[in-house]
């Protein structure tokens, strides 16, 4: 059984090879190239000393948590939900409302900013409908929640974009929960909450965390949002990258790339700390589900 789950594991690890190798054959020199200015102490003095860096650092950090803040609501609520419908509902119906759910992935983040700017804006669908309700006595009443150095905007596009990933994650183990195990704990008087609580959730912590990881990831290298949505200062490290580099490629070519080496070096930490969080509690999760 110890040989199977090695050979597993072995081919799983396989598997990620081609993509690394065709990586390093067509990339490998611009790599190294960046990887090397973050070693370079004199170009770190001189980003720092411009202090746009440490801000936008600092500001992309605090938007991707609020963000990842958000998603993990969002999705811990749709979660339950579909966790409530799995257990009164058929498959077909079940089926139809993750559809319902997760719908917003199919829109495109640019699209999706877009779309929340023209709810939000100071004279978008919300504060014209709050006007036209007598709740608010002109446009100029209703808070500023774009363009803002708060990034309240950003967070809302990313809450409502990738919370669905996070339950789609989530809702292949939740049917993978034998049904049977709610039935007989019904017998002994425990409902639903109770059982999602002590039984369900310990079993899907592992994907939702890992999920959220991924988010995290994604957000902190995202680019469209922040630069449809974001103010011009502070702005998130890839914004700050391209706008560096567009302004003037030559001159400010080793800031740039030592920008992007920081973004791939807390993506790649990031994954690091996936895989070791997956290791730490696969098997656990694969013994729960065979009892």
């Amino acid at each position: 059984m110890n040989g199977m789950k090695m050979l597993q594991r072995v081919k799983e690890h396989l598997g990620v090879f081609p993509s690394i190798i065709v990586m390093l054959l067509l990339f490998w020199s611009g790599i190294l190239n960046s990887f090397k200015r973050v070693l370079n102490v004199e170009l770190w003095d001189r980003v720092i000393s411009q202090g746009d860096f440490v801000r936008s650092l600092f500001y992309t950090f605090r938007i991707s948590i609020f963000s990842v803040v958000n998603v993990a609501l969002l999705s811990f609520l749709g979660i339950y939900i579909l966790y409530l419908l799995s257990t009164e509902v058929s498959l077909r119906k079940l089926n139809l409302m993750k559809m319902l759910v997760i719908s917003p992935m199919y829109i495109p983040y640019l699209l999706g900013g877009y779309m929340i700017s023209t709810l939000v804006a100071p004279s978008g669908v919300i504060s014209t409908i709050f006007y036209k309700l007598g709740w608010i006595s002109g446009i100029n009443e209703f808070p500023i929640l774009v363009s803002e150095s708060r990034g309240y905007s950003i967070i809302f596009t990313y809450g409502w974009k990738a919370s669905p990933f996070v339950i789609l994650m989530v809702y292949s183990t939740i049917l993978k929960i034998n049904k049977e195990w709610l039935d007989v704990a019904r017998v002994y008087g425990v409902n639903r909450t109770y059982f999602f609580r002590k039984v369900v959730f310990p079993i899907i912590f592992p994907v939702y965390v890992g999920a959220l990881f991924i988010v995290f990831a994604h957000i902190f290298a995202s680019f469209e949002v922040p630069y449809l949505l974001g103010v011009t200062y502070p702005r998130t490290l890839p914004v700050l990258a391209y706008v560096k580099y567009a302004r003037d490629c030559i001159k400010n070519y080793d800031e740039v790339m030592l920008i992007n080496s920081i973004i791939v070096i807390v993506t790649i930490s990031i994954a690091f700390a996936i895989f070791t969080f997956n290791k730490l509690f696969k098997e656990r999760v694969e013994l729960e589900l065979e009892k």
